[in-house]
């Protein structure tokens, strides 16, 4: 198949001059002035010189429907078109190379497979009958001769055959890499057309779907002091076949294709029908806007990233080449640090490891949706998705588990029997021991919990809880803040008491 494209682009002249060009290439070329890349696809925007009428071609990664011009001042568009149309055996300019190689292997395969069935058909040969007119006396002459003739040939087989293997699967994977990295509509392309007057280069934009991007943060926790250094990131890759060079902006929100007007329903009560069981909940109306399902170059003191925020949309600003060929690329976006109070948090119930948290007041950067790298004092510590939110909130995250600080929760038995009034009563409890496995002084924030009553008839007495609680909320979380020395342990023992009727069974959710 690699041959038969090899073959076919040798004899089929390439017209299509690539987007991307310097300035100054002949008239008619495209060349790249803008690319906005959404989550899922790109919007790209070419500058084409004319004179009075334009010609170019597009791969078929692009959407014929969306090219169209974007005249400007005194310019004029009499006649605009954009068609597909079948052009078999393109290859990218950046995987020509790669097909040269492959070509150039395959053939040397075919030589090895050639010098292979010619060694077989001599030994073949040499496996025959002796020759009629052979005489007695050169018969051991020729057998032995035969026999040293049929070593080499024998060896020489075996070379070739583990050349050979080695040679189909070195080729193998080059096919591999080169089918992933081949534009999916490979054998289409889009042909431009246009009429128009005016000066200057006209602008013609065109949609593909065969990009995206993700924000990507790297953070760090200084746990000492507090400060979170942050840098963002682009992770992108587009598979147009086509070199996207120069100016690259990365939106947040894909635009939207279809937005209808919101309405909220009228909220209708009626009589339950009699003969039905139950009905679900009445259907609300919602009001939703449609979204869809590397190389870092950033200096030790990097501005920070520069978000442009609208009212839809974040957009972020950066130059490079990102290639066609779907390979991720990295973009460095800028640097920024945040002033956060880290906290050593245990809970018990959830694990017996603590986590190390911080939390940032009023960010000075806006948080844009993506995944985040987190590290503690510069080692590797969790990676976590973030929800995107705007400049001036509040930011917590969890750093990750701290595996030398930790806790045993174990369950006091319970005491259960019934009053004089008829009413149950269940007494429980627990014990916390937490140790400080450190070498240096922590303070911990120990949450732990004791039940919520969620029936009149059901009560929650606390009995005892050693030490007192700094903090018990409205749902009856506690919070103890605890200093430890390093190999220090302590000890928290919680006792409740639960009333009931004596007719019903406590459930704990």
């Amino acid at each position: 198949m690699k041959c038969f494209f090899s073959v076919l682009f040798a004899s089929v002249a390439f017209l299509m001059a690539w987007p991307g060009q310097a300035p100054g290439s002949a008239p008619g070329v495209p060349r790249i002035v803008k690319t906005d890349i959404y989550p899922g696809g790109a919007k790209v925007t070419f500058s084409v010189s004319f004179e009075q009428g334009l010609s170019f071609e597009l791969p078929g990664t692009f959407d014929a429907e969306s090219v169209r011009p974007l005249p400007s001042g005194e310019q004029s568009v009499h006649s605009f078109e954009a068609l597909e149309f079948p052009r078999p055996g393109w290859i990218p300019l950046s995987l020509r190379e790669a097909d040269k190689t492959i070509t150039e292997k395959e053939r040397a395969l075919a030589v090895l497979e050639g010098k292979e069935a010619a060694v077989k058909q001599s030994v073949q040969i040499l496996s025959g009958p002796l020759p009629k007119d052979l005489k007695g006396g050169d018969i051991p002459t020729y057998v032995e001769a035969t026999r040293s003739v049929r070593e080499k040939l024998e060896s020489d087989l075996i070379i070739i055959t583990e050349s050979m293997n080695e040679l189909k699967k070195e080729v193998e994977a080059l096919q591999e890499d080169f089918a992933a990295k081949m534009p999916r509509n490979s054998d289409l392309g889009i042909s431009v057309n246009a009429r128009a007057t005016g000066k200057g280069e006209l602008l013609v934009e065109a949609w593909t779907s065969y990009a995206g991007w993700t924000p990507f943060y790297r953070m760090d926790l200084d746990s000492d002091s507090g400060t979170i250094s942050a840098s963002l990131i682009a992770k992108a890759r587009q598979h147009t076949g086509v070199p996207l060079d120069g100016e690259l902006y990365f939106h947040t929100n894909m635009p939207s294709r279809e937005v209808r007007m919101p309405e909220l329903r009228p909220l209708v009560a009626d009589f339950e029908r009699k003969d039905a069981k139950s009905y679900g909940a009445l259907e609300e109306a919602a009001m939703m806007m449609e979204r869809p399902a590397f190389r870092l170059a950033s200096a030790p003191e990097a501005p920070a990233p520069v978000i442009i925020e609208t009212m839809t949309d974040m957009t972020v600003h950066a130059q490079g080449l990102l290639e066609g060929d779907n390979t991720w690329a990295d973009f460095g976006l800028g640097e920024f640090s945040m002033k956060a109070q880290p906290d050593i948090v245990s809970i018990p119930v959830l694990s017996d490891e603590a986590w190390i948290t911080a939390e940032a007041k009023e960010i000075p950067q806006p948080i844009l949706p993506g995944t985040a790298e987190l590290s503690t004092d510069g080692r590797l510590s969790a990676k976590i998705l973030l929800l995107e939110q705007g400049a001036g909130t509040d930011l917590s995250l969890a750093f990750g588990k701290l595996p030398l600080v930790k806790t045993k929760r174990e369950k006091i038995v319970s005491k259960t029997g019934s009053t004089w009034t008829g009413k149950g009563r269940l007494e429980d409890g627990y014990t916390i021991e937490i140790v400080n496995g450190t070498k240096k002084k922590i303070s911990v924030l120990l949450k732990d919990r004791i039940p919520l009553s969620a029936q009149e008839k059901i009560s929650v007495e606390t009995i005892s809880i050693e030490p007192e609680a700094a903090e018990q909320n409205k749902e009856n979380i506690l919070t103890w803040k605890l200093a430890l020395e390093p190999g220090e342990k302590k000890n928290v023992k919680v006792m409740y008491r639960l009333g009931y009727p004596a007719d019903e069974t406590i459930r704990m959710r």
